[in-house]
């Protein structure tokens, strides 16, 4: 077998850091709705606690080097808690990040310290290829969302992982005293994401292009990626 890129197995590492750092402030659970569902070199995870309704850590890791690495977070706070949305996409081939997003989506209508730190960490960061947000992003990401592609294994990757390793760490250490329950229905707005991200088209064309067909491929986007609630 062919030894992993060195690309990957730094993504590995990255990915299996996640999960550690999720384990320590979260509850695992089975998602029962993966049941019927068997996606070749799919890895999903997932999380939940007394604010936080699902964490979700999905990677793809191709066989034999083949095609592109994948990973997947999303982190969904329960109905009335403020805090941001936290989205993590990661799409690499074996040479460079194709494409990357991060971001701490806000609810809107209710300003918040973490949007507060990720402008503070992100300002001054500079990146070769910075990627033009759809207008469907654009309804729902702040105006700090990192949006990059061409990220090669080098200077800028190290400056990538660092700076989102610090913004995930600071939303899951910080929890308890940045949670706030408030009165305000926010299910409108927590679902108006979800709504937005299946508007992707490249979310549904990447996975048909795995081989999944279109039933499964409907079945995991709307009842299990970003199910409406």
């Amino acid at each position: 077998m062919e030894q992993t890129p060195k690309l990957w197995q730094r993504l590995n590492k990255y990915a299996e850091y996640l999960k550690t750092r999720f384990d320590s402030s979260f509850e695992r659970y089975e998602e029962p709705k993966m049941n019927n569902l068997n996606f070749k070199n799919w890895n999903d995870t997932f999380w939940c606690s007394n604010v936080i309704r699902k964490c979700h850590l999905k990677t793809i890791i191709p066989e034999d080097n083949k095609g592109l690495w994948l990973m997947h977070v999303n982190v969904f706070p329960r109905e009335s808690v403020e805090l941001p949305i936290l989205g993590f996409d990661i799409v690499a081939s074996t040479e460079n990040i194709a494409g990357t997003f991060m971001d701490f989506s806000p609810l809107f209508g209710f300003p918040h310290p973490y949007s507060d730190y990720m402008e503070r960490r992100i300002d001054n960061l500079e990146w070769n290829n910075t990627i033009e947000l759809p207008p469907w992003a654009r309804e729902i990401f702040s105006e700090d969302a990192i949006a990059v592609g061409n990220i090669d294994n080098g200077v800028e990757l190290n400056q990538f992982i660092q700076a989102t390793t610090d913004l995930i760490d600071f939303y899951i250490e910080n929890l308890e005293e940045n949670t706030f329950v408030s009165n305000r229905d926010t299910l409108p707005l927590l679902n108006r994401y979800c709504q937005n991200k299946k508007m992707d088209p490249r979310l549904h064309s990447s996975i048909l292009a795995m081989g999944v067909s279109e039933e499964d491929k409907n079945d995991y986007i709307n009842n299990i990626l970003f199910e409406e609630i």
